[in-house]
């Protein structure tokens, strides 16, 4: 299993939780996790995720030859616009972020971790 993280993530996610953990922590942490994940609306899936002492909550893209693409991620107690993430209410958050890993997939903006 490989973990794609993107320049768009990196900026618009990562960023925010850098202080608790690094990408490859993230990364082998996804892979540890790839039993639990929960169908958001395939190929899309939730991630509950615990690193530094703090909850996480992720959403990711599977891939064909099981490449996983982070997409969004979060802090679980930030229910303020995150209390219960679904397809119906977040699809368009959830596709603008797919369009935009696509694009800096094609531009070759991205880190790989296997």
């Amino acid at each position: 299993m490989s973990i794609i993280i993107t320049e768009t993530f990196k900026k618009e996610y990562y960023k925010k939780y850098k202080k608790y953990f690094d990408l490859k922590e993230f990364s082998e942490n996804l892979k540890e996790k790839q039993h639990n994940f929960i169908d958001l609306h395939s190929p899309f899936f939730k991630v509950k995720q615990n690193m530094g002492n703090v909850d996480f909550r992720s959403v990711i893209f599977i891939q064909k030859e099981n490449k996983i693409i982070p997409l969004l991620i979060f802090l679980k107690k930030d229910k303020k616009f995150w209390e219960n993430v679904s397809w119906k209410t977040h699809r368009d958050l959830i596709l603008d972020e797919y369009e935009f890993a696509l694009e800096n997939i094609e531009n070759w903006d991205f880190d790989f971790y296997s």
